[in-house]
């Protein structure tokens, strides 16, 4: 397949496509802020070029990213954009079933946003009950963790999201304005990291992190982030996404 993003494909190559083909990847993002270094975008544009990547590597068509969702406990520092979680779901299932009216049965989501993923889960479950559609998300933070132990990327704008952004597109990222940030805490047992945590496991609790602390990146600082390890976490994600999708393949419908 010469083409891999859907926005480049015609309609008659879209068609073609899914002839043979019925699976596509849906990149899903936010814009909100990520320390003073990182642009808005961060969530959206990584899971972009994650989304392109495996698209290339499987062979698979990538549909445009939706570079909005879900993301009210930051909506206070400028420039940040969120969207109604009962909206966000209903803007995700109207996209995902333009698709699946033209043939579409299986879907990938990549998801760059911690707080898309309740939503997404909503969305693949009323996607498999209307349409017994197939689909799956999943998230770099989540998954690197558990395929190499010394990434625990438990931070926001951090030593690890940054090494990615700057893997992403290193032109975006001034690194000159990276700096630490307090702590955010709500006991000395629960903090936040890439989410709130207690004893280490993910918990959720309503918050408002501009209230906490102003420059907005959270947990591993990101001074020493580094476009190798990005590099090589994208690396890494894009092939546990490429067995992914290859297994997911094989699924037989009734």
């Amino acid at each position: 397949m010469k083409k891999i993003l859907t926005s480049e494909m015609s309609w008659p190559e879209f068609s073609e496509y899914v002839k043979g083909n019925d699976t596509i990847i849906i990149p899903v993002g936010v814009l909100e802020e990520h320390g003073h270094h990182n642009p808005l975008g961060t969530d959206t544009l990584i899971a972009e070029r994650a989304a392109y990547e495996i698209g290339k590597k499987a062979n698979i068509a990538v549909a445009p990213v939706l570079p909005y969702g879900q993301t009210s406990n930051i909506l206070d520092f400028p420039g940040t954009i969120t969207l109604d979680p009962f909206l966000y779901k209903k803007l995700l299932i109207a996209y995902a079933e333009s698709y699946i009216q033209h043939g579409i049965k299986r879907i990938l989501f990549v998801n760059g946003h911690g707080g898309n993923t309740d939503v997404l889960q909503m969305v693949s479950r009323t996607l498999f009950e209307k349409h017994g559609t197939f689909s799956f998300s999943n998230q770099w933070w989540e998954v690197l963790p558990q395929l190499n132990k010394e990434w625990n990327c438990a931070d926001h704008g951090g030593y690890f999201e940054t090494s990615l952004m700057l893997a992403t597109n290193e032109s975006i990222v001034d690194m000159t304005k990276a700096k630490t940030a307090p702590s955010v805490r709500l006991t000395e047992k629960i903090f936040y990291g890439h989410g709130w945590r207690f004893n280490n496991t993910r918990i959720n609790v309503p918050s408002n992190l501009y209230n906490m602390q102003k420059i907005g990146n959270v947990g591993n600082p990101p001074q020493e982030a580094n476009i190798e390890l990005g590099k090589l976490m994208l690396e890494v994600y894009v092939d546990f996404n490429v067995e992914l999708i290859m297994e997911m393949k094989k699924v037989r419908f009734s």
